[in-house]
């Protein structure tokens, strides 16, 4: 039987109303739902890398469990 696994991200923008930054300019926060760990964000790759490394240690974390459940 197949498992799934669903993991949560808040992603948060904000954008500065002062008309002399540029459009392009934003500052955020990206969580992990259920570990609660935040990381500021400036760019969009740095949430992007935030959900793949996470997403690696969560994966390896249910390997290591079900090789414990299945012994």
């Amino acid at each position: 039987m197949q498992t799934r696994r669903i993991e949560s991200f808040l992603l948060r923008i904000v954008i500065s109303e002062d008309q002399s930054q540029s459009p392009e300019q934003w500052r955020g926060r990206i969580q992990h739902v259920s570990s609660g760990v935040e990381q500021q964000i400036d760019q969009l790759a740095d949430a992007i890398a935030f959900i793949t490394a996470h997403l690696a240690e969560t994966a390896e974390a249910s390997i290591e469990v079900e090789e414990i459940v299945s012994d």
